[in-house]
């Protein structure tokens, strides 16, 4: 289908909430009789290539960040010279692939490498405005990542919902000279309802994602809190592999990750769910109608600004990682 439009969407490998948020975005595109190049790596690419049929895969290399500190600046810093080299690689391997293939528009969830200078390149992010503790700070940063994406990019798409009703609050605000649209709730559980059950064989499901190591601490930190609380629980661990629940305690399982109707039928039946405060994450959550409890990765302030964001709202309860316990949750309404 020589007419066909191309369309080529990059997609971040930070946890699994940007390439979870991006499925029905690609559907949509599908059902519009689009070709579609999805670009991502890692677990992100495991997981896109389970939810998505009929689409072309490249592999980029891994930004694979990770979070050893509380401190953002510092985490950023030494993996810098690491990052730079990712994104000039991902730009030459996009590069190559729209020279050969011909691609009609790019859409970068997060990757700052995928954008060309040849082809209408749009840039795919809730957090347009980095919130930082010391203002003078999250000022400069702002305003190098701003004339960034205003060089290289044409538009800006937000996955929120424009007005009083943001999920993402300041994070959302649009960058000054740069076109913008709003998506809505981007969400692959958007449209779906969760199943009534008439019991519910968990009290709590926790579902984890993120960088490393602090997805592994937040793992033996629950799986500490469920032993001691000695009620029902499942923990999705949110690396590949078994989808196979294994019993730790008789009343708490472990399974490492779930996909399309299994998680939607796992979230069905539990009572209240804990997970990262991630922005793609808060999409889903928009949708599951649970009572929520946050816990914000450390050295992560966009996790910290939604966490206490959403608990201002009234729409779900927050604690830090390290002292969670004697929790009730919360719930969107």
């Amino acid at each position: 289908m020589p007419n066909t439009e191309h369309l080529l969407i990059a997609i971040l490998d930070w946890g699994l909430g940007h390439a979870s948020r991006c499925v029905p975005l690609v559907k949509a595109w599908q059902e519009e009789g689009k070709r579609v190049t999805v670009a991502s790596a890692g677990s992100a690419l495991m997981l896109l290539k389970a939810s998505l049929e009929e689409v072309d895969f490249i592999e980029l290399p891994a930004y694979a960040v990770r979070y050893p500190t509380r401190s953002m600046i510092w985490n950023m810093g030494v993996q810098s010279p690491r990052l730079w080299w990712v994104m000039k690689k991902e730009h030459r391997i996009l590069s190559d692939y729209v020279r050969q293939e011909g691609v009609d528009m790019i859409v970068s969830d997060g990757r700052f490498g995928c954008w060309s200078k040849d082809v209408r390149s749009i840039w795919l992010a809730h957090q347009l405005q980095i919130q930082y503790q010391q203002s003078w700070l999250a000022w400069m940063m702002n305003k190098g990542y701003h004339t960034f994406v205003r060089r290289h990019f044409a538009e800006v798409w937000v996955p929120d919902i424009e007005g009083e009703d943001s999920l993402a609050g300041d994070l959302a605000r649009p960058i000054a000279g740069l076109p913008h649209r709003y998506l809505g709730a981007l969400s692959r559980f958007a449209g779906r309802k969760l199943e009534e059950v008439a019991q519910r064989p968990y009290q709590w499901l926790a579902l984890l994602s993120g960088p490393e190591p602090q997805r592994a601490y937040l793992e033996e930190e629950l799986i500490d809190c469920f032993k001691a609380w000695d009620v029902p629980a499942l923990l999705v661990r949110g690396v590949p592999g078994s989808s196979k629940p294994q019993a730790i305690t008789p009343n708490l399982s472990v399974v490492d990750w779930l996909l399309g109707d299994q998680l939607a039928t796992t979230i069905s039946q539990a009572e209240r769910l804990i997970c990262r405060s991630g922005y793609s994450t808060l999409l889903d959550a928009y949708h599951w109608q649970k009572p929520l409890l946050l816990i914000p990765t450390p050295g992560q302030t966009e996790q910290e600004y939604l966490a206490k964001y959403w608990a201002s709202k009234g729409w779900a309860e927050w604690q830090w990682q390290g002292e969670v316990g004697g929790v009730s949750g919360g719930c969107y309404t």
